[in-house]
């Protein structure tokens, strides 16, 4: 009977220690809600770039949001004041950029709970339960340039008690309204440089450097014009320069890349230029071909034939690479 006890009272100790331990790592430490900083940050900082189909009305636009991060539910249900200065002008000056500062009577700031704007800042009031404020401008339509792409900036200089986050202070916001041929679009077709019989057209690699068929995206610079731009060569010549087949592998003319011109009456290429200047500094520059039959923009395809003239290895004025391509709208960018 006495053993029977002993057994009876070591399992229950056994069973308690246990049922303990269990409860001990259950509760162990603070949740993660409740430690660390209560941060104020941009959820789009640092760049945040829009683009929108044309419109004449007066269209709300989120340019970007305000967000506390509250550590523990105390700080949540607490009130936290936070000011945003203005720092566009500053901004623009120090930075090489294509962006023109946003002028006042394009816009109005909607009326928001807890934001409050003035001529220089913007005051976002967290109260309890508030975790995120957005910034919306009522922007006219009518009063768009086309060739101009709008920028505010914006930097945290008063985090109302909460803590900064690095990177995510500052914020620079930018609309522009796209033209009707902007997009991103997939080429075919064929490429001939008279210097050299091998060169040919990127998608003859037989690996592409990028996206396959590859991609260009046209990007608006004005109601007519478009710049043609490389965003999918994968870090190879990206940007103003185009990627092609020498035979062994890819390469790319530098300083040349082209700049179309529309009719906006019936959606002919009236000029391809070149990016880099007419000619670049390396005496390259665009034309296109006088024996391309359509050169124009229809249902979503573009049929151009265009050349690069000049440049090294050839004379000033003498055709060296032409492109017979179409290029077919894939979608928005």
């Amino acid at each position: 009977m006495k053993k029977n006890f002993l057994k009876c009272l070591l399992l229950s100790c056994s069973v308690m220690v246990l049922l303990n331990a269990c409860v001990k790592d259950k509760y162990t430490g603070n949740q993660t809600g409740d430690a660390g900083p209560s941060y104020v940050r941009i959820t789009e900082a640092k760049v945040y770039n829009q683009f929108f189909s044309p419109f004449t009305t007066v269209k709300p636009v989120t340019m970007f949001s305000v967000r506390r991060d509250a550590a523990s539910s105390t700080v949540l249900q607490g009130t936290n004041t936070v000011v945003l200065t203005d720092i566009t002008t500053a901004y623009l000056a120090a930075h090489s950029t294509p962006y023109s500062a946003m002028p006042s009577t394009l816009y109005t700031v909607a009326s928001a709970p807890g934001v409050t704007a003035s001529a220089t800042s913007l005051t976002f009031t967290f109260g309890p339960g508030d975790f995120a404020k957005n910034v919306v401008f009522n922007i006219d339509g009518s009063k768009v340039d086309l060739s101009k792409q709008y920028a505010i900036a914006y930097a945290v200089t008063n985090t109302g008690g909460l803590t900064q986050k690095a990177g995510l202070d500052t914020i620079l916001a930018t609309i522009a309204i796209k033209n009707k041929y902007d997009g991103v679009y997939t080429i075919s077709g064929t490429m001939v440089d008279i210097t050299n019989p091998a060169f040919a057209e990127v998608n003859t690699l037989s690996t592409l450097v990028g996206v396959t068929p590859y991609q260009y995206e046209l990007r608006t610079t004005s109601a007519n014009t478009c710049d043609v731009y490389d965003n999918y060569s994968a870090g190879y010549a990206q940007g103003y320069g185009i990627v092609f087949n020498t035979g062994t592998g890819a390469s790319a003319y530098g300083s040349f890349m082209p700049v179309l011109t529309f009719n906006l009456a019936n959606d002919k290429i009236t000029a391809v230029t070149n990016h880099y200047g007419q000619p670049a500094g390396n005496g390259r520059y665009a034309q296109l071909d006088p024996s391309g039959t359509v050169n124009a923009y229809e249902n979503g395809k573009i049929t151009i034939k265009y050349n690069m003239v000049g440049g090294a290895l050839v004379s000033a004025n003498q055709v060296r690479t032409t492109w017979d391509e179409v290029w077919t709208y894939k979608k928005s960018r």
